[in-house]
């Protein structure tokens, strides 16, 4: 048999963990298969003591070291640069004067309708 399953008199199994730091028994539940009920006893020790677990059955992910906790960030996207040959809004008739978020955008639009992508 395995470690944390037993089997009911009408033949189903039970799990069951008892955690050994709080010594309080967890019910796992009734499984129809003896492995099923060892496989939830597995996981739920694996979760309690880690990779120190006793276990049922051998679970390589446990033994492999942790990945890394941070990856380096992605590099930024280029970043279009603004024209300043060009008026700062002509398809607006200079309605965007002295607005700094106005200008990015201007400038974004100016660069989709000379470049043929997007028609306005």
């Amino acid at each position: 048999m395995y470690l944390g399953v037993r089997k009911r008199p009408w033949g189903r199994y039970a799990a069951e963990i008892r955690n050994p730091y709080t010594k309080e028994r967890h019910w796992l539940g009734t499984f129809d298969t003896a492995e099923e009920a060892a496989i939830a006893y597995d996981l739920s020790s694996i979760k309690i003591c880690g990779v120190n677990a006793r276990t049922n059955f051998h679970y390589p992910f446990v033994s492999l070291p942790p990945p890394p906790m941070s990856l380096p960030p992605p590099p930024l996207p280029p970043t279009p640069e603004l024209d300043q040959s060009v008026g700062v809004c002509p398809e607006m008739n200079g309605a965007c004067d002295g607005d700094d978020e106005s200008l990015v955008i201007a400038s974004i639009l100016q660069s989709f309708s000379s470049s043929g992508n997007c028609s306005f």
